[in-house]
Order: structure tokens, then C-alpha cells, then sequence
């Protein structure tokens, strides 16, 4: 793999964090990585502790992940009009459903048919890095996921702009309260406008269809 597949990679890794460090490393974590015990702490936080939990969270991220959810939630409001699908989701007493069922309703019409499938591949590229950082893949094992996920991305969305928003997307639907899906935008939002906007984001540097055969 060259550099600038790297930095690719490395640039669509960091879009399913939360606040700066989205922006921070999406432009410097090809030269400045996650320290190894920060790596642990994060593989630890998906319950990954071998060789054979790496491997399964990562195909879980590459062929079901949290866009099997959304479909799922998505499909019990397509065809209910605004009124009934805020009655529904007023109705729902369980919190972390109801926040669900907010962001699907939000974001149904904004995502393509992919929908929230971008958080699932950079987390899968977070999760193969990771575990090889802590010598749970080989070099070859994470490249191979990586590659997959990669590949995929260009699949299923065509620009930066249409990826970060599925990821943004993504990132709300999987908190667990309203309280923390506002918390999640008010410190994503100058982040989004950077990645968007800034001279400096590497959006602009890097081809989304960037090549990976």
C-alpha cells in the first residue's frame, strides 16, 4: 500500500470520532498515531481481546453494522405521514429507541440507500488499525479489512461531503439519549464546518475514488 492510500485511509478512519480530534486526525494521523495503551482503551471499549473478537467486530462493521438498525427503523416510518411518525416516535417510552427513531426520521431522506453504512466502515478501519497496533491482526490481516472497507466506501457513496454526512448521520443515531444526540452536534459542528470548508481540510487534497487495485 502506498502513502497516499494510507493517508486515504488514515483521513476516513478519524470521521467516526466526536469534536476536534475528528479534524485533528484526519489531517495528522498518518504522522501522528494513536498511542498504543490509547488503542487498547479503545478495542477494549468494543470488547475486542483477541485475534478472533478483532476478526468478528470488524465483519460485523463490514456486512451488518448499525446501518442494519437504521433500515430496520426506517422501514416502520417510510410510509407514515409527518403526523404519525412523530406520534410513534412521542409514544416510544424508551429513551435510547426514541432518540433512535429521531435521527432515522431526521436523516431518511437526506442519506442515500446506503444510509448510515459510513460510520460502520471507518470504525472498521479504526478497529483493523487498532488491533494490529496491539499485535492482534498481522500486517496483511488489518490490510485486508482496511482494503474491504475502502473499497466499500467508494461503493456505496461518491463524494467526501455525501460520506461525511451518513457518518454524521451515523454518529447520532447511536447515542443513547436526545440529550446526548444535541451534546454529540453542538461539539461536531465547527469540526463539520473545517472537513467542509476549511483551506486546510483534506478533503480538498485527497479523491474520494482515490485508487485501491
Amino acid at each position: 500500500m502506498n502513502r497516499k492510500q494510507k493517508k486515504y485511509m488514515n483521513t476516513m478512519a478519524p470521521l467516526c470520532m466526536i469534536g476536534y480530534p475528528t479534524f485533528y486526525y484526519s489531517l495528522f494521523l498518518t504522522d501522528v498515531p494513536f498511542s498504543k495503551s490509547a488503542a487498547k482503551n479503545h478495542l477494549k471499549h468494543y470488547g475486542v481481546t483477541d485475534k478472533n473478537t478483532a476478526k468478528d467486530l470488524l465483519e460485523w462493521f463490514l456486512t451488518i453494522g448499525n446501518r442494519r438498525e437504521f433500515y430496520v427503523l426506517q422501514s416502520s416510518l417510510l410510509f407514515l405521514t409527518e403526523n404519525e411518525a412523530q406520534e410513534l416516535i412521542s409514544g416510544e417510552e424508551e429513551e435510547g429507541l426514541k432518540a433512535k427513531l429521531s435521527a432515522v426520521k431526521k436523516y431518511m431522506h437526506r442519506l442515500n440507500e446506503h444510509s448510515i453504512g459510513a460510520l460502520d466502515l471507518s470504525n472498521a478501519l479504526f478497529i483493523a488499525k487498532h488491533a494490529q497496533q496491539n499485535g492482534l491482526l498481522t500486517q496483511e490481516e488489518a490490510q485486508y479489512y482496511e482494503l474491504r472497507a475502502v473499497r466499500l466506501a467508494q461503493t456505496m457513496y461518491t463524494s467526501w461531503r455525501e460520506y461525511l454526512t451518513a457518518c454524521t448521520a451515523g454518529a447520532e443515531f447511536v447515542q443513547k439519549s436526545k440529550d446526548q444526540q444535541e451534546k454529540y452536534l453542538n461539539a461536531q459542528k465547527s469540526t463539520l464546518i473545517k472537513l467542509m470548508a476549511s483551506k486546510h481540510s483534506p478533503f480538498r487534497k485527497i479523491d474520494f475514488m482515490t485508487s485501491f487495485s
